[in-house]
């Protein structure tokens, strides 16, 4: 049974959904943008984290100043997604569609004429969100990945709205065997590929720093022989979507299920930190994404 503060959460997330519903295109965006402002002056914590990450990240590429302004900008941008997503309902397939034109899916089409599933590969960029409902409304089928929210409530909420554009959600933690199914059914399988994985996994350099990275996007693609594509969805000044591609990755197949896995893993990894270089603001930074040991990060280098 659902406690008190899930119940009120659940309410707060449907009264938000409503308001956001009841606006203009063009009036959401300015709420969300108030909204962006606000969590930036009050999460000051996750503020500061990222900023540190990006002054890190980044080096003497970015002055302070371009700091300060991209991090306040990552905040308008987390908001404007969040906010995005309630409006699905209202936005519909059609909106869809007008948001996120069919340009730049041509790579999915084409891979999955393989007849073995493709993996998109992506990061928490731009609006990452909109990018399956896109797919979905321009009639591919795609399965993502979703993390299962503490309060079921909000969760069921959530996974709701993402249904409602036509995505099938695997959420995680999840059995292998779904992506497997998924995969063996000639689907899209849509990943975050760009957050902190547990120890133990692989460990690969992420803007020059040892980074603990998941495997699952080549791990599944190496042994269903099925390619992954690494793309974007970049939210530009206007407000215009704009997919972001990387090329094609088919499994090396070079008889070492490691080694391909890790050659995989960092050509899609290049991408994401190219174009994140190329975007500061556009990335989630105010995640803790370098959280490895440097016993833990000694230790993977050894091995390799």
């Amino acid at each position: 049974m659902a406690s008190l503060s899930d119940r009120l959460e659940y309410l707060l997330a449907r009264t938000g959904m409503a308001l956001a519903c009841s606006l203009s295109e063009r009036q959401a965006a300015k709420f969300a943008a108030c909204l962006g402002r606000i969590a930036h002056g009050l999460l000051s914590s996750r503020r500061r984290l990222a900023q540190d990450n990006m002054r890190r990240a980044l080096g003497n590429s970015i002055s302070e100043v371009q700091i300060r302004d991209n991090v306040h900008k990552v905040f308008i941008n987390l908001s404007c997604t969040i906010i995005e997503l309630a409006r699905y309902r209202k936005i519909g397939t059609a909106g869809l569609k007008e948001l996120v034109d069919a340009t730049g899916l041509e790579p999915v089409r084409e891979a999955l004429k393989t007849g073995r599933g493709v993996i998109v590969a992506t990061a928490h960029f731009g609006n990452w969100e909109m990018l399956p409902a896109a797919m979905a409304a321009h009639g591919l089928p795609v399965d993502a990945l979703a993390l299962t929210q503490q309060n079921r409530l909000v969760n069921d909420l959530v996974q709701s709205l993402r249904r409602d554009v036509g995505i099938r959600i695997l959420e995680t933690p999840l059995n292998a065997r779904q992506v497997f199914r998924s995969l063996q059914e000639n689907r899209i399988v849509y990943m975050a590929a760009d957050q902190h994985a547990p120890a133990g996994t692989l460990v690969l350099d992420f803007f020059d720093r040892p980074a603990a990275v998941v495997r699952g996007p080549a791990l599944f693609a190496v042994r269903c022989k099925c390619p992954v594509i690494p793309m974007l969805l970049r939210r530009e000044e206007d407000g215009r979507l704009v997919k972001v591609t990387g090329g094609t990755l088919y499994p090396p197949e070079s008889g070492d299920e490691e080694t391909d896995v890790r050659y995989m893993t960092a050509q899609y990894l290049k991408f994401l930190e190219e174009q994140i270089r190329k975007w500061p603001d556009q990335w989630m930074w105010t995640h803790n994404r370098w959280k490895l040991k440097p016993s833990e990060s000694n230790q993977e280098s050894n091995q390799t």
